[in-house]
């Protein structure tokens, strides 16, 4: 009687664990099936310049249910290395992409017929086809970099224009010649990503080329900018620019940089990602073109709430 007994108990102990085991696989089944995949392809992805980028598309994703997928890259050297990896994706297990396009030209940057759902950030494509984007007024950024360089009274400036290939930093461009033109600014040099890169191998250049301002129009080139000003005594600009780095804001609050527009990239990676998570779950033939916000961010104001929210979107 007793081992009867023992045999129902562990016949029932079985029969739970067997149940269990379906309801536990039924639950995380769906939980898969729910569960979509965008994979991120950016410009030398591991720079910490990403990180508060990086921040919002990892919130994005997990508040929209979706396997995020931060390719690994280098620093691009053209279109096509880039071109090759969006095909890939694309081609691949991606069920949409987000993209930070080297190139605006179509074309080379969207290289298959995939329909998937593609979100562009930081720069457009020339092209009458609109595609979901999240990017700053390129427009108003220069502007804002242009208005601060007039209000402090420069003489002759120089630019560094960034990567030239990118609508985006054309249109930055144009308007910061604008602005320093109608207010009588002499414009002594500019000099794309590729032409700055040279001239540093050697200074000749800038000490041939004397300025005293200096307009950086992207994150690496104010880097760089600070670093020749680190090096060489013989320079002495004041320099404008954009970015975002953890050494920008050091070389900020140290008086290095006079004042920088930095976007909210947290903003920016969230809502490419809920952007994306809509195109992929709700195709529609309507598109979306968010803005994302810049603040002009001086050492005055370095460590005011809202400056700090923007900077250290982490820390809450």
């Amino acid at each position: 009687m007793k081992r009867n007994r023992v045999s129902v108990i562990l016949f029932l102990i079985i029969i739970i664990s067997v149940i269990g085991y379906s309801a536990y696989e039924m639950v995380n089944q769906g939980k898969d099936e729910d569960y979509i995949s965008v994979s991120v392809i950016v410009n030398d992805s591991s720079n910490v310049r990403w990180d508060a980028f990086r921040t919002g598309l990892e919130q994005g994703a997990e508040d929209n249910h979706v396997h995020l997928n931060l390719v690994s890259t280098g620093t691009f050297q053209g279109a096509q290395e880039e071109h090759a990896i969006v095909k890939r994706e694309l081609d691949g297990d991606a069920d949409g992409v987000i993209v930070d396009p080297y190139s605006s030209e179509k074309d080379i940057i969207l290289p298959t017929e995939s329909a998937k759902p593609v979100v562009l950030i930081e720069t457009g494509i020339e092209t009458d086809k609109l595609f979901n984007s999240v990017m700053t007024d390129h427009v108003k950024l220069g502007k804002s970099l242009a208005d601060a360089v007039i209000k402090d009274k420069a003489v002759k400036v120089g630019i560094l224009s960034g990567n030239q290939e990118q609508l985006g930093m054309r249109q930055r461009l144009k308007s910061v010649q604008d602005a320093l033109v109608e207010a009588g600014i002499e414009i002594s040099w500019i000099l794309s990503e590729k032409e700055f890169n040279k001239k540093i191998r050697s200074m000749e250049y800038f000490a041939d080329h004397q300025i005293d301002t200096v307009i950086s129009l992207e994150n690496n080139s104010t880097e760089k900018a600070v670093d020749i000003l680190l090096n060489d005594d013989s320079i002495s600009w004041k320099l404008y620019g954009e970015g975002r780095s953890e050494k920008l804001i050091y070389y900020l609050d140290k008086g290095l940089i006079q004042e920088l527009a930095v976007p909210n990239e947290y903003y920016m990676g969230y809502e490419s990602m809920v952007l994306a998570a809509q195109s992929i779950r709700y195709y529609t033939d309507k598109t979306e073109q968010a803005d994302v916000e810049f603040y002009m961010i001086s050492k005055e104001n370095l460590y005011d709430e809202e400056t700090s929210r923007i900077l250290f979107p982490n820390v809450r």
